[in-house]
Order: structure tokens, then sequence, then C-alpha cells
């Protein structure tokens, strides 16, 4: 649908704004408008037309600038639509294919209700796609996803391994889950058609909140339903000057009040959304807005405030350089020059702001919280049949289907490890240990764990120890640590401890037997927690901007079918790169290749400089 990059969570409640509902606003009393003067139209600036190029000269009012900081809440209401929203669609006109996003098609009044429904099934699938993920990464993955998947039924009728394997690398996978448990729930119960208005398409489809029903539902069936993601979001703040907490209800509520004005009895309530996230993805920007080519410049409250500043300080200037040394006492009024309000109508939302500050002081900054830090010890696994034998193979394990990272591949990994009081070492050999004992129908003796020692070679054993064991049997040949890999999720800070870990020997030439099913609550691995331990029920909740879903579990109406795949398998080597991992586990198989490389018998005290949101 759009060109951005919007920083939201990802999850049944698709967007961090989705949790406010539009209030309703008494209209303003005030005029807070003045008629602009004369403007030389068209004027460009590098090939770019300037604001004035978007708006007829009869309908320009220039938003009031008052720079003073108390105000009323009318100053925060969108009363007058009509000539912003022309405005807007008249710069849309020029730019909206400019970028050649495949999903971006105009609406067409002669769709027939298949059409409308496949529309909504594309402008769905790009929508989820798009959430945390730049635009010319997306527009790849979505036409091969379109390819393989052209309809919502051949999307229904896949399995989660597949879906997995076409989204690698696009991260954030519980969003593919999604998608396939959505698309199966639209086939069973809608008829293989999305819901054609956005709250039943809120209430009764996985992975779609309010932002995401509003996006298909104005893109593809025309309701006049608004939008508000991140980009919204700094727009609307900008527009209205609303500096208040972002993520507080009373703000979300003011910025949703002010995105339904916009779309509000629109001809092209799709066209405006998609504009107005455009809009604020390259034009008003976080940081560095291009404000003179913005074509709502004429009613941004914020830019006006900061322009008349400009004009201000460069009157008090010429005072300084003309006037006497005692220019006299200030009459103590607003910096606009007006009457404060009265204390009843006074906007109570927003906190202090200095004066004459920038565009980019809106919208108001959230407080971070900091990412909880976590350890994990990752054991990449091998089998050979002895220390010279080419076939080399690796051990996968399959991650739970709700959850961070559900349904992916990953090695054999104890999460949230506490730092040992005793060498780490000898506690993560046992970890190791422990792992093999649950995975290997036949696991290693317990003196062949033992035998390794804290530099992952294994120890000469006595007479009586090697006797013990018997001809072919499997055993450790060596454990071998291989460093530490950062890798950053949204709000957790994960450390994988990596060592590999060799096994030779067996009765057989092929790999050792696996358990079935094997019990990962024995020693804690890819159990879905929360910070607290618990697993989640997958609920809504408000989050802010850097969450994500991946980090929580989904509700049983979002599950898919259970997956065919085993729950641990042997991969060859040269399959490992191959399989369903995510971005966290590939560094991970990065960090072993590149300690062979180096020599086995190395001990990297470096971890891997590459941080990425997984």
């Amino acid at each position: 649908m759009t060109s951005r990059k919007r920083k939201t969570k990802v999850s049944d409640d698709d967007s961090d704004y989705a949790d406010a509902s539009p209030v309703q606003k008494k209209p303003r009393k005030t005029a807070t408008h003045k008629k602009a003067g004369a403007r030389a139209k068209g004027r460009k600036r590098g090939g770019i037309p300037d604001a004035s190029a978007y708006v007829n000269e009869e309908d320009v009012e220039l938003t009031e600038v008052a720079n003073a900081i108390p105000h009323t809440m009318e100053l925060h209401v969108l009363s007058s639509p009509e000539s912003p929203r022309q405005a807007l669609l008249k710069w849309y006109d020029g730019v909206h294919a400019v970028r050649g996003m495949p999903w971006r098609k105009p609406y067409q009044d002669s769709w027939t209700t298949e059409e409308k429904a496949q529309r909504a099934y594309e402008v769905w699938v790009s929508e989820i796609m798009l959430q945390q993920t730049q635009v010319a990464t997306v527009i790849p993955y979505y036409n091969r996803w379109m390819e393989r998947f052209p309809t919502i039924r051949d999307l229904a009728a896949s399995d989660i391994d597949t879906v997995n394997g076409l989204w690698k690398g696009l991260g954030y996978y519980s969003r593919a889950a999604r998608l396939l448990s959505g698309a199966q729930k639209a086939v069973k119960e809608y008829g293989g058609r999305l819901p054609d208005n956005a709250q039943d398409m809120e209430s009764n489809i996985p992975g779609i909140g309010r932002y995401s029903a509003g996006a298909i539902c104005s893109i593809a069936y025309n309701q006049c339903v608004p939008v508000l993601d991140g980009n919204v979001h700094r727009l609307l703040s900008r527009m209205l000057a609303l500096h208040a907490p972002p993520k507080a209800k009373q703000t979300l509520d003011v910025l949703w009040a002010g995105a339904s004005a916009f779309v509000k009895d629109a001809e092209r309530p799709g066209d405006v959304n998609q504009a107005l996230i455009e809009l604020g993805s390259t034009v008003c920007k976080v940081r560095d807005p291009d404000c003179r080519s913005c074509p709502l410049q004429p009613w941004c409250v914020a830019y006006g405030r900061q322009r008349q500043r400009k004009r201000d300080k460069g009157k008090e200037d010429e005072k300084l350089r003309t006037g006497p040394c005692n220019q006299g006492a200030k009459v103590a009024t607003s910096p606009a020059g007006h009457a404060i309000p009265d204390i009843e109508e006074l906007c109570t939302l927003c906190e202090p702001l200095p004066e004459g500050s920038p565009v980019t002081a809106y919208p108001m900054k959230a407080e971070k919280k900091r990412a909880r830090e976590e350890l994990d010890v990752v054991n990449v696994i091998e089998w050979r049949k002895h220390a010279a034998s080419e076939e080399r193979w690796f051990l996968l394990v399959r991650r739970p289907e709700g959850g961070l990272l559900a349904g992916l591949h990953e090695f054999p990994t104890a999460p949230n490890v506490p730092e040992s009081s005793s060498s780490p070492s000898t506690a993560h050999v046992e970890l190791a240990s422990s792992l093999l004992s649950a995975l290997l129908v036949t696991p290693p003796s317990a003196q062949s764990t033992a035998a390794v020692t804290s530099r992952g070679q294994a120890a000469r054993r006595s007479t009586s120890q090697s006797s013990a064991e018997r001809p072919g049997s499997l055993r450790v040949a060596k454990v071998v640590p291989a460093g530490d890999v950062l890798h950053i999720f949204s709000h957790i800070r994960k450390t994988y401890r990596v060592q590999w870990v060799v096994l030779e020997g067996g009765t057989s030439e092929t790999p050792p037997s696996l358990v079935p099913a094997p019990d990962f609550a024995s020693f804690g691995a890819a159990m879905p927690k929360t910070s607290k331990g618990k697993k989640t029920s997958g609920k809504k909740r408000a989050a802010g901007p850097d969450e994500d879903d991946d980090t929580r579990g989904t509700s049983s109406s979002s599950a898919t079918a259970p997956s065919s795949a085993p729950a641990a398998q042997w991969v060859r080597l040269e399959a490992v790169a191959d399989a369903n991992i995510g971005t966290g586990v590939m560094k991970v198989w990065r960090q072993v290749c590149a300690l062979w490389a180096g020599g086995e018998d190395e001990d990297p005290s470096g971890s891997e400089d590459g941080v990425e949101q997984e």
C-alpha cells in the first residue's frame, strides 16, 4: 500500500495506536486561520514543487502561528479538512507511482465482489510485510509471495514450513504464521474472502487490528475508515501541534479523530490514507522534514510556530541594531501576543515545550524502556562417524507453534541461563549433556561427557574408563566454545553463548536416532515465555512502537494447523544455511563457520559485531 518503514508492534492488535477510539470534538468557536498573502504558484526547488503548487490560492489559509504554549484543545481539532485533503490528493497523484510498489492500484468502481476481495488479500499481504520493514526490502518478497500464493485459498492450503521458507530473511516470523492462520479462517468461515467491513475484519481475522482493517477496507472496499501508523501519528502531531505522551489514550484519541476527519465523506478514502502515510514517510520525516515541499504546510501549526519564531527573532535583532539600548518593560502576554485562554479551556494534554521549538520537536518523544538482557547457551551439535569422516550432520530442533520465532528451526538451546558461579565451561558442558539426553534415543555415556575438559578437547582417560566404553559407542569428542553472538530483539538484548559439540561413533553409519517427542521442558529449551517466565496469553494490549509480537505467544484462535515436520532432525552440513532458521540462528551458524576457518582449537574471545532486529 505505502512506502515506509513503520515502527509498529506486530501483534493481533497490529498498531501501537489501535487501542484508543476516536472521540467527538466540538467545532472550533474561534477563528484560527488567516488569509495567506499572494504567492508565486508552482515555484520549484531542485525540481520539487513547493507547497503552493498543491493548494488553490483562494482556499489557502495559514494556520494561526500562536507561539504561546497555553492553548485550548480546539488547536488539536481538524475542523475543516476539505482543503488540506484536496491539496494532499493533488500531491499524491503526482508521486504514488514513483517507487513502483506492485500492491498499489487505483480503486475501480466497476470491481466485482471477487475483485474487491482479491484486492483486500493483496493489500493485507503488503501491509503485514511492511510492518517494521522497508519498502525496498518488501517488494521482492511480495512478488515471490504472490507468485506462490496468488489467492487467499492458495495460502490457506499451504503449511507453516512452506510459509516460513518463503518468509525467510524478512524477520518477525510471527507475521507469516498469522497470515496463514488468517487465510485459513477466511476460507473456513467467510467463503474464501476477508470480511468486507473494518469491524468484522478487526474482530475476527488473526493479525488484523484497527490500523490494518482501516488500510484494507479503505483501499479495497473504498470505505471511509481511518489509519494511524507511526507516520500518520507523527504527521498529525505536527499538523495539530500536539506535544503529549505519544502512547497515552487521550493522545491517541485526538490523533484518531484527526485521521477520521481526513477520510470522512471522502470520495477516495483509500488514496487519502495512502497519501497520509506516504507523506509521513517521505516528506514529514523523523529528521530533516522537507517542509517546503509539504502540501499540508499551510495548515501545519508546528511549521507556523517555527516560522513565526524566526520572524520574531529577526524583529528583535533589528530592534537591537536600530533602537535604543533600553526598550522598556514588556507587557506580559502569550508569545503570540494574544490573551491567555481561560483556565477551563486550556489544553491539559500537552507537555511544556520551549517557545520556538522546531517541527521536529513533535511528536513528544516516548520514554523507551531499557531492554532486558538474557543469556542463551546454544549448542551446535555435530555428528560424524569418525574424525576423518567427510559426512557431517548437524542437529536442528523445531520451536513451538506459538511465541518467539514460532515454528522455526534452531540449534538446541538452553534459554535465559543465569551466569554460573562455577566454571562457565563446566556448566555449559553439563547443559549440553542434558540436551543430548533429552534428544537422543541412546545418548553418550556420562563418562564420555565428563571427560571433556574446559578447553573442549577430549581428556586422556584411564585404562579402566576406556575399557568401560563399548567399541563403537557414541561419545562426545569435544565441546569447543565458539564465542558470543549478540542479537537484538526490540525489547530483549539477547546474548547467544555458542559452543560446538562434536559427537563421534555409534553403531550405525547414519546419525544417532532421535526421540520422536523430546521433553524440551526438562531443560527449558524453546519454551515461549515472558520476562516473568509465564507463557503468554496472546490477548491484545497496548504496546510501544518498539515492541514486536515475536516475543509473545499467539492466541489459540490464531494458531495454525500443527506442522508435520519432526521436532528434531539431522541436517547435512551443506543444507544448514537453507533450513528454516531465523536471523539470529544464521548469525550463530556463521560464528561457528568462522571458528572452523580460524582453526577449531581457537577460543574466540570477541562477539559478532553485527546487530539487527528480529
